[in-house]
């Protein structure tokens, strides 16, 4: 019995049987999750805040290769690292974020729709592609986007102390972890609709996929090693009051993130996988599925 291992039966050396029970299991590992967590208090700063950061290296991992390989392995050219991936038709950096075609919602003429739209495209492209923000760690240029009494409760929670929910809000990489030289991939979509407390609210959810430059080229073995994946879903609202109040509000967010390192994660920050290989590369992601709160990594 000590001598048998698990990974020599048969079943197992069949990549579709594989990817099927793969899928199952994280069917089944989520079902078991959502039962079981825990209700999570209230912040004061942070209105509705849905907490779902979800790592999930086994059920989702992020690009599709063209390799017949058993691991799927490919060659990566790190002078253009989305090559051969899914995320390579995606658009290059804050030209994926599109603000749609204004029109009138609810009370809200097409105008201040307009309005509202181009401030949450700042905000967005602020919190995930801002290399002042996202690299260096500068949040100044995002906490100005918003309104006054919010953007002194995101400095608490940018205090060190909430890094983990503060992922939610603002991508930071990992200390010791470099962006690539080319703009993230991009996908996604954003749209209004009138807030049940008569608010503005745009509604945003979008995907970036993050190239990372390695230390160790050689050890790099497949397209997933090097870039790491983040899909944000966000509410935003645009309210008016007093001075304190009036403006720009981010009040949920629900995140997953794919291809990454779980320690940096769990720390509330992003880094690419090969700086802790744990699986092979060629499993897909899926656009397509919600955002999950099942945590592929270890605890």
């Amino acid at each position: 019995m000590d001598e048998y291992r698990i990974e020599d039966h048969p079943d197992l050396q069949d990549a579709g049987w594989a990817r099927d029970a793969v899928r199952r299991a994280e069917r089944e590992a989520r079902a078991r999750r959502l039962r079981s967590l825990p209700r999570r208090p209230r912040r004061r700063f942070w209105v509705g805040l849905a907490i779902v950061v979800a790592a999930a290296l086994l059920a989702w991992a992020v690009f599709e290769t063209n390799s017949g390989s058993p691991a799927g392995q490919r060659a990566v050219d790190l002078d253009e690292p989305f090559a051969g991936t899914t995320a390579a038709p995606w658009a290059d950096g804050a030209a994926g974020v599109v603000v749609p075609e204004a029109r009138q919602v609810g009370t809200f003429p097409a105008d201040q729709v307009e309005a509202a739209y181009q401030r949450v495209r700042e905000a967005v492209v602020a919190a995930r592609l801002d290399r002042r923000v996202v690299q260096e760690h500068d949040l100044e240029p995002f906490f100005g986007l918003f309104a006054p009494d919010l953007r002194d409760s995101l400095r608490v929670l940018f205090d060190g102390r909430n890094d983990g929910e503060a992922a939610l809000v603002v991508t930071r990489v990992a200390e010791g972890s470099r962006l690539a030289e080319v703009e993230p991939k991009v996908r996604g979509e954003m749209a209004a609709e009138a807030g049940p407390g008569g608010e503005l609210v745009v509604r945003t959810d979008y995907t970036f996929a993050y190239a990372f430059t390695p230390d160790r080229p050689e050890a790099v073995r497949g397209p997933m090693d090097v870039v790491a994946l983040s899909r944000f879903q966000v509410r935003y609202a645009i309210r008016t009051g007093d001075p304190g109040v009036t403006g720009l509000w981010a009040d949920a967010s629900a995140g997953s993130l794919h291809s990454i390192a779980c320690s940096a994660a769990k720390r509330g920050y992003l880094a690419p996988a090969f700086t802790e290989p744990s699986l092979p590369p060629g499993l897909d992601f899926d656009l397509g599925a919600p955002s999950s709160p099942a945590d592929g990594c270890p605890d």
